[in-house]
């Protein structure tokens, strides 16, 4: 069960390159869809938005260098980035530097991963508006963060030896978690991110250890640097809930604020036939559902927890047999339960 569990992390992992970007790009790529809003606010929800304004700004704009820890309590991994803008366009190379040896360079929109041994993954970049689309945020009237994030302002400590100031993300639901940035003050950039759990304990941190902003770049230093697989990333059609309309299967339940961001449906007939995914955010957290058929009939479901990340598998009965619905994402445990249970056919 728990392997089932792992395959669609995997799954996530290596068909959502996207997703790993705003992870390793200091983690809050999507908060800027925080930072247009019409609500009215207090003071000092105006000033954190300013301040995120500046972070969103700051992570698409600015050339930096640095290493950042990335994990949870169990587990730790290293990894080295070098982020530049050369006419116009972004670049990005990541460079895992503990565990096996990985490395992932963006240049624009398009994405390749290079990876150590002879098997091939297969790798399906998500087109996802809230990641395309950085600038626009979230426009419309009922898009306003304010309906599930409060903002605050805290005091920040040094981080990588530059001073920095805290912005709050308190989620006001239980679906959801919240977040603490500490931003450097200097450019904005975000220099440490912790998800938190509504108790305020840390789930999973991104910090960099040391970092270098404002340094010259040329092309050659986004070169792959390692030898291995290269994988490159190509886009999938964004048919949102399409997908499991088409399939026959309608979700029933997501907290407010999530929204379909992709989805995909991928064929092998050799065993389980189609397999439907649909990506949803609330433009911070991210979850994914699978809808499969499933081998066994009594099969038992289950649940776990890895860090920030919950993954669930439940098992339905229709007339046309027995299906699997996997929900994994960074949401609580009982919001992904929810959203399984609500998974049922049309």
């Amino acid at each position: 069960m728990f392997r089932v569990m792992r395959e669609r992390m995997g799954v996530i992992k290596a068909s959502a390159l996207a997703a790993l970007q705003r992870k390793v790009t200091v983690g809050m790529l999507l908060l800027v869809g925080m930072v247009s809003l019409a609500t009215p606010a207090s003071a000092s929800d105006q000033s954190a938005r300013n301040w995120l304004d500046r972070m969103s700004r700051a992570v698409k704009e600015l050339n930096y260098q640095g290493v950042l820890i990335y994990g949870d309590s169990r587990h730790w991994e290293t990894l080295s980035i070098t982020h530049g803008v050369m006419d116009g366009v972004e670049y990005e190379r990541l460079v895992h530097l503990t565990g096996q040896p990985r490395e992932v360079i963006r240049k624009g929109h398009d994405v390749t991963c290079i990876h150590p041994g002879e098997h091939v993954m297969r790798v399906s970049l998500q087109q996802n508006p809230l990641t395309d689309n950085l600038g626009d945020g979230f426009a419309g009237p009922d898009s306003g963060v304010d309906a599930y994030y409060q903002l605050s302002l805290a005091s920040g400590d040094r981080v990588a030896g530059r001073a920095t100031q805290q912005v709050v993300v308190s989620p006001i639901d239980q679906y959801r978690y919240g977040y603490r940035l500490w931003l450097d003050r200097q450019t904005g950039l975000a220099l440490r991110s912790d998800l938190v759990d509504h108790s305020g304990q840390v789930l999973e941190r991104f910090q960099f250890t040391e970092i270098s902003i404002d340094v010259p770049f040329n092309a050659s230093d986004f070169e792959p640097q390692s030898q291995g697989h290269r994988v490159a990333a190509h886009m999938a059609s964004h048919e949102t809930s399409a997908v499991l309309n088409r399939q026959g299967w309608q979700l029933g339940w997501v907290p407010r604020g999530f929204m379909a961001t992709a989805s995909q449906v991928q064929r092998d007939d050799r065993e389980r036939g189609g397999l439907a995914t649909l990506m949803y955010s609330d433009g911070l957290a991210a979850l994914t559902v699978f809808v499969d058929r499933a081998k066994e009939a009594s099969a038992t479901p289950a649940s776990h927890r890895w860090g920030a990340t919950a993954a669930v598998v439940s098992y339905l009965k229709t007339s046309k047999g027995y299906y699997r619905i996997t929900v994994v994402g960074e949401v609580p445990l009982h919001t992904a339960r929810k959203i399984a249970q609500s998974v049922m056919p049309q």
